[in-house]
């Protein structure tokens, strides 16, 4: 395994990579870097170290794509038993029955990515045996520019609920000039596409991001999918825990997009994190009149916290309704 640090952290907080990247497909299909947030294109050849085949002395949480999820099933088994936390990325065909028995609910997770099929992205893997087993299981939906972007947004949701998604983590998609270029030269025909160059090369490619991560969280809402990362959870880090961290980590990026240089994200991500590492669980916590005790957790803080876990009051439905407005 190696460490890893995510282009977006507060999307996808996972610390270890199982495993080289996978190849590029040969069909045509795109593959996703999830840590980058890059399409794959040509991937350095590098030779296993003996780190990759330890076990970490702590536990931590994992990412792990589908074809070593495949081929490594015993080093998974082991992961597992020792209170390692897993995200599988369905990138390849998985059978449900590769995949090792948690030991403890919500750890292991699966994610399947979606592309729009402009760039290059195929359907989206079926969920419902993995959930059958018991696996938390959604959709990593890869934000890029694209011809009718909100219709593809939207598209993307509804594949995901009809593939058995129980949740979607929404992420803008890398998509550097050499990429933008090669699928131009793809798509643009001799004469060229003067619309096609606009939304390429002339969009502000931040600000659409985060307007499809806006309509992507409106999707959602309107087909009831949650929006972050239920685990994994490990075996010091309980699955509630994480799940609240995780939640806590979205809507401070939110605030972040929202708000700018004023944002007051920071107070959430700071509490978020000490949440994560006291391995405390909330909902006793709330119930014991006792969240204060958790750094970071300021009146503020609690009190969107309290709101955010439950899905109503002030205030989260504030900060909800100006994400969520058209």
């Amino acid at each position: 395994m190696r460490r890893i640090e995510p282009a977006f952290p507060d999307l996808l907080p996972v610390s270890h990579r199982l495993g080289p990247l996978p190849s590029a497909a040969e069909d045509g299909v795109a593959v996703l870097d999830p840590v980058d947030m890059r399409l794959v294109r040509d991937v350095p050849v590098r030779q296993p170290a003996a780190s990759d085949r330890s076990i970490p002395r702590r536990p931590v949480r994992v990412l792990v794509h589908a074809e070593p999820a495949h081929r490594e099933r015993a080093f998974l088994e082991r992961l597992v038993a020792s209170g390692n936390g897993l995200i599988v990325l369905l990138d390849a065909p998985l059978a449900a029955s590769r995949l090792p028995e948690p030991a403890f609910d919500g750890q292991v997770v699966l994610l399947s990515p979606w592309l729009p099929a402009f760039w290059g992205g195929g359907p989206i893997a079926p969920l419902v045996e993995f959930r059958e087993r018991r696996l938390a299981a959604g959709v990593l939906l890869c934000l890029g520019p694209a011809p009718e972007p909100l219709e593809q947004v939207n598209r993307g949701v509804e594949e995901a609920n009809a593939a058995g998604a129980e949740f979607v983590v929404a992420s803008p998609l890398s998509v550097p000039p050499e990429d933008r270029h090669s699928v131009y030269d793809g798509k643009a025909g001799e004469k060229g596409d003067e619309a096609l160059e606009n939304l390429l090369f002339h969009t502000d490619l931040a600000q659409l991001a985060m307007e499809l991560e806006r309509e992507a969280s409106r999707a959602c809402r309107r087909l009831g999918l949650a929006e972050s990362l239920p685990g994994p959870a490990t075996s010091l880090t309980p699955r509630r825990t994480f799940a609240a961290s995780a939640q806590l980590l979205l809507w401070a990026r939110r605030l972040d997009l929202l708000e700018g240089v004023n944002s007051s994200g920071w107070q959430l991500r700071r509490a978020a994190q000490a949440l994560l590492a006291s391995r405390r669980d909330p909902d006793a916590l709330i119930a014991e009149d006792n969240l204060r005790v958790i750094p970071g957790f300021t009146p503020w803080v609690e009190a969107f916290s309290r709101s955010a876990w439950s899905g109503s009051g002030e205030p989260f439905d504030e900060v909800l309704a100006r994400w969520v407005a058209e």
